[in-house]
């Protein structure tokens, strides 16, 4: 193997460069006395010794010995091999003490990292989520404990100056590092120290794949030092089980010649509860009505979860009541429904907490809801006479704020004469037709996120429907209607007139016999044109979710832009069905106004980590927006002024566009803030240009990513054949430091070497008692 040149130090005091090979150095932990010049130079001297004993009697020849020299040739061969054994025992004692003093070891994986190269140490902190992870007293994090091993790392270091340089990256921001490639002394690990109490575990799912490979990145810029890699982390097994990318970019710092070393910074999994769920259907929540919400919890420990309190707070107030789930099984997740109501109309803010666990971050969820005075529904009728929309006014609205619906009927003049936006849904019920301008608003409606529902009739004009509001499958109408069919009465089916499929507005009537839904008579609706030969089909993107007895399609669903389409082919009510008259009328009315107004109030879960994307009219807002935390500070940014190129989702406070998709003349105010590492809600105020307005007012709930709440270790032998058996891989146990001191590095040779040395040393003496001359003491006569 070629030599390397090394710089070594010892107790403070610069060494010259000495030409060591690298075996050497991967041998030994002292390997600057294991050179060529020490070891012949101490395997010398014995030799020398020996050579100069046997020189220094001067040869005199004397009769009276030659009988004894005559002797002694008879045993010169036993005597100069019991010589070279003394002397060989002498040089292997040498050899035993230089031994001792360079410390070899059997794998070269355990010495420090430190030692005697010029290196470049590349150090990648994870700081996502999971890394904490709490256990003992609740004061020892992954985290916490990543940054101790920073620090060992650069005071071992420090005690090699001019050595060793360190380069210090965050796995949430792996592009811009806290440190690049400095000199590891006194004055860095004074400013390492400062900068290590500033830093914070973030709450985000992380990428290691774009991490390591801007590592690989860093450390390949620097190809003549030696280069080590150390990613200090958690190990989560679901970051390594199936995770090819990131075993492909570890081979390749492999290939690179780039030592990689896995730094544990968890000793042992904990058992971890988390909230997984907070939703409801916030688009119909209105002031003074219940609204129902469901919370889930999931069992991410090996045992079994009894008696689980949750505690809901409305507003930052604990609410009197929990909810409690009597056990979660192990790995399983559990929900519950409970009832909140709001006092006031605006902004309100849901928080659900959990007992405190080894992951307290995960304990929380957050939803933040813009609750109505009441949700505006719009009740188109065909007739002046609106017989129909009694029916459909009376189960949406039977008296003030039961159900939180506002339902207003109005004439199909109303489309023409006013504005429709302020409703959240519309309900046409047997209009004949519409006109274009009608139209079109219909569809920017929808488009834009608003419901819609088809209630037929026998105004309708089939023709009008089939080409204007068809319009070959591009329209607000599903399919194209035939003629109208009657549904045969008998009084000895066995299933009812009504088949509902499990669809969410139907759900509740599934599961057993319903005695109301089976009374509901159906006597006329409309049959659909046949698409070539043979049974109608649905188009792509159209659903039936509810048949008659004889199979016939008489509920469809289908979207339209970001709105949502339920038609009904029957009537509402009159001569075509008895179903208004039916108690089920209600409960499915209020279901399918929850599932059609969905589409305009999204229910908003995100993850922290994701920005905050506002748009304005720029014509409408000032540029300056305040953003409020959920730690109650405020940023104050400016938002930057773009020309979008589609309008299909309008503004803040813009116009509408005549039809999705189609460019608006609107000059936009963009503010993107990415500052959102915090579970919460965040609050954003835009101000409006015009003098006396309110200012509008956004929030926004934040919650801990559920990928973090998986606290599973990933086995160190599955991490190694992961990435590949003829990758080399070094892993440390958390609290295990001698890669970095090497204090236990080779324990076992020394202490052999040194039982050697003893047994050495008195076998050197034993023999040269043997060879040496001692005469007898004669005792004196008396």
């Amino acid at each position: 193997m070629a030599p390397t040149f090394i710089r070594h130090s010892a107790l403070g005091i610069r060494k010259s460069i000495t030409l060591v090979p690298t075996w050497i150095a991967q041998t030994f932990l002292n390997s600057s006395f294991v050179t060529l010049g020490t070891v012949a130079t101490l395997v010398s001297l014995p030799i020398l010794i020996h050579l100069i004993n046997r020189l220094r009697f001067r040869r005199v020849r004397w009769a009276a010995m030659e009988f004894l020299l005559k002797s002694q040739q008879r045993n010169r061969r036993r005597l100069l091999l019991e010589q070279l054994l003394l002397l060989l025992l002498r040089i292997a004692a040498v050899l035993g003490l230089l031994f001792l003093i360079a410390r070899p070891i059997l794998d070269s994986s355990q010495l420090s990292i430190f030692q005697g190269l010029k290196a470049h140490h590349l150090v990648l902190l994870d700081d996502s989520g999971s890394m904490r992870d709490r256990w003992g007293d609740k004061t020892n994090t992954g985290f916490a404990n990543g940054l101790d091993v920073i620090r060992k790392i650069a005071a071992e270091g420090s005690r090699r100056p001019g050595t060793q340089s360190l380069t210090l990256l965050l796995l949430s921001n792996p592009n811009q590092p806290v440190i690049t490639q400095r000199t590891i002394d006194e004055s860095l690990v004074g400013e390492l120290e400062t900068r290590v109490k500033n830093l914070t575990c973030t709450h985000r799912s992380l990428d290691l794949v774009a991490a390591f490979e801007a590592s690989r990145t860093l450390l390949t810029e620097r190809p003549g030092a030696t280069r080590h890699f150390h990613f200090i982390s958690d190990f989560r097994q679901r970051d390594w089980d199936e995770s090819d990318a990131l075993a492909t970019v570890v081979r390749q710092m492999d290939t690179d010649k780039v030592s990689i070393n896995l730094v544990r910074t968890v000793p042992t999994q904990s058992g971890n509860l988390a909230v997984t769920k907070l939703a409801g259907s916030v688009q119909v929540a209105a002031a003074k009505v219940p609204l129902r919400l469901t919370v889930g919890v999931k069992n991410l420990s090996e045992q079994v979860a009894k008696v689980v309190r949750l505690s809901v707070f409305l507003d930052g107030k604990k609410l009197p009541r929990s909810v409690v789930i009597e056990q979660v099984e192990a790995g399983a997740e559990t929900t519950r429904e409970f009832d909140v109501e709001f006092a006031t109309s605006g902004p309100h803010e849901v928080r659900v907490s959990l007992a405190s666990d080894a992951l307290e971050e995960d304990n929380t969820r957050f939803l933040a809801i813009d609750v109505a005075e009441g949700i505006p529904v719009l009740i188109v009728d065909g007739d002046p006479a609106h017989s129909e929309a009694f029916y459909l006014q009376d189960a949406l609205a039977p008296a003030p704020g039961v159900t939180g619906f506002a339902p207003s009927v109005e004439t199909v003049d109303f489309l023409r004469r006013h504005p429709v936006d302020r409703f959240q849904s519309i309900i046409l019920l047997n209009v004949a037709e519409l006109p274009p301008d009608s139209i079109r608003l219909l569809e920017s409606f929808v488009s834009s996120g608003g419901g819609l529902t088809w209630f037929l009739g026998n105004q309708v004009r089939a023709a009008f429907y089939n080409d204007k509001l068809h319009k070959s499958g591009q329209g607000l109408f599903p399919a194209k209607l035939a003629t109208i069919a009657d549904l045969p009465v008998d009084d000895t089916a066995e299933v009812p007139d009504l088949d509902f499929s499990d669809h969410p507005i139907f759900r509740v009537f599934a599961g057993e016999d319903n005695p109301f839904v089976d009374s509901v008579k159906v006597n006329q609706f409309f049959t659909l044109a046949k698409e070539g030969a043979g049974a109608w089909q649905p188009a792509d993107g159209v659903q039936v979710i509810a048949r008659l007895r004889n199979k016939a399609p008489v509920f469809l669903e289908h979207q339209f832009g970001r709105g949502t389409v339920i038609t009904c082919l029957s009537s509402l009510g009159g001569t075509w069905n008895n179903w208004p008259r039916n108690p089920s009328f209600v409960v499915a009315q209020l279901e399918l106004e929850k599932y059609i107004t969905r589409g305009r109030h999204v229910l908003d879960q995100r993850v922290v980590g994701e920005p905050i994307r506002v748009e304005m009219d720029a014509t409408v807002f000032s540029p300056q927006v305040t953003i409020t935390l959920p730690d109650g500070t405020s940023e104050r940014t400016t938002a930057v002024v773009e020309t979008p190129t589609d309008a299909g989702v309008p503004p803040s406070g813009g116009p509408k566009p005549a039809k999705a998709g189609t460019p608006a003349a609107v000059t936009l105010l963009i503010e993107e803030f990415e500052n959102t590492d915090q579970p919460g809600v965040y609050t954003v105020r835009q101000q409006r240009l015009k003098q006396g307005t309110t200012d509008d007012v956004r929030r926004f709930a934040y919650n801990f990513p559920a990928a973090e709440s998986f606290l599973e270790l990933a086995d160190s032998a599955k991490i190694k054949q992961r990435v590949g058996t003829n990758v080399t891989v070094q892993i440390q146990e958390a609290g295990a430091f001698e890669w970095i001191h090497g204090q236990q590095a080779g324990q076992e040779v020394h202490d052999l070497i040194l039982i050697i040395l003893l047994i050495v040393l008195l076998g050197e003496q034993l023999l040269a008692m043997r060879l040496s001359f001692h005469p007898k003491v004669v005792a004196a006569p008396a």
